[in-house]
C-alpha cells in the first residue's frame, strides 16, 4: 500500500512540476500604470478574444528593467531581430520575456514587452491621431484569459 502511495505522489508531482514552474507578473518597482496607453492597448488589442493589456510606464532605464523581468521569465527572441532606429536616430530597444512554461508569445498566456522609448498613440491640439514618443521605459503586460 505505502508503495503505491508512492507512486501516486511521484506521479502527481512530476505531472503538477510543470505548474510550479509558471511565473506571476510582478511589477517592476518604479512602474506606474499609465491609464491612457492601456486604453488604447486594449482597442488594439480588440480583435484578440480575452486578451488583456496594461501598459506601464518608468524612468529607469531599459537595462534595469530588462534584467527584473529577465530574472522572473524566459527571453523569446523574434524571428528577424534587428536594430531599428527613430527618425531623430535614437535606438529603439525592446525585449519579449515569457513568463509562463510555453515556448513562444503565440502560445503564451504570460508574457511582458519591455521597450524604450515608449511609442504610443495621442492626440495633438487638434484632437488629430498621432504618434507619442516618451522618453520612458515601457513595460506591456499581455495576459491571455
Amino acid at each position: 500500500m505505502a508503495k503505491r502511495t508512492y507512486r501516486l505522489i511521484a506521479v502527481l508531482a512530476f505531472a503538477l512540476a510543470p505548474l510550479s514552474l509558471a511565473q506571476e507578473f510582478r511589477l517592476y518597482k518604479n512602474a506606474k500604470l499609465d491609464a491612457a496607453a492601456t486604453q488604447e492597448a486594449m482597442r488594439l488589442a480588440a480583435t484578440e478574444p480575452g486578451l488583456e493589456v496594461r501598459v506601464y510606464l518608468t524612468p529607469d532605464p531599459f537595462e534595469k528593467v530588462y534584467e527584473f523581468y529577465k530574472e522572473i521569465g524566459r527571453e523569446y527572441q523574434m524571428a528577424g531581430k534587428r536594430v531599428r532606429k527613430l527618425p531623430n536616430g535614437r535606438e529603439l530597444r525592446d525585449a519579449f520575456i515569457i513568463l509562463d512554461n510555453e515556448d513562444n508569445i503565440v502560445a503564451s498566456k504570460l508574457w511582458v514587452k519591455i521597450q524604450r522609448p515608449y511609442i504610443g498613440a495621442g492626440l495633438n491640439r487638434k484632437g488629430e491621431p498621432m504618434s507619442e514618443i516618451r522618453d520612458a521605459t515601457a513595460i506591456v503586460l499581455s495576459q491571455r484569459k
